[in-house]
């Protein structure tokens, strides 16, 4: 289909143009996916989130989804960050970043890189589990 074709497409670009010296990409988990029991709350966790990283929409790109098709929901996420570190005003300024686990991502292991471009696409299913939302930070 021309999406899939499209997202493809998108995630070769990224990986084409991806410099990981000027930049770095991290992976987050929500802390407290057990508190997600209803999934129009958790979005708006989400979505509030969003919001306060704009503050850094110079500095980053995000990608958050929210998994499952029954609660607890999980929420999971991918950012890019300029400069090898995450922002250490974004980490001071934005209390939402010490609800979730940063883990950054290892290029040289094939099985994140793939989870990258899974999460760039929005495939469905997104680790054996139905995609809820996915939204992203530009």
């Amino acid at each position: 289909t021309t999406s899939s074709f499209s997202s493809s497409l998108c995630v070769a670009g990224f990986w084409d143009m991806y410099d990981p010296e000027g930049y770095s990409l991290w992976f987050c988990d929500f802390k407290y996916n057990e508190e997600n029991t209803v999934s129009f709350v958790t979005m708006n966790k989400v979505g509030g989130f969003l919001l306060r990283m704009d503050l850094c929409r110079k500095y980053a790109f995000g990608k958050m989804l929210v998994i499952g098709s029954e609660p607890p929901f999980k929420v999971k996420g991918l950012w890019l960050f300029r400069g090898p570190k995450i922002p250490k005003f974004v980490m001071e300024e934005v209390y939402d970043m010490a609800l979730y686990d940063w883990a950054k991502v290892d290029l040289s292991d094939a099985a994140q890189k793939e989870r990258v471009s899974a999460m760039i696409e929005d495939l469905e299913p997104f680790e054996g589990e139905a995609l809820l939302d996915a939204k992203c930070f530009k």
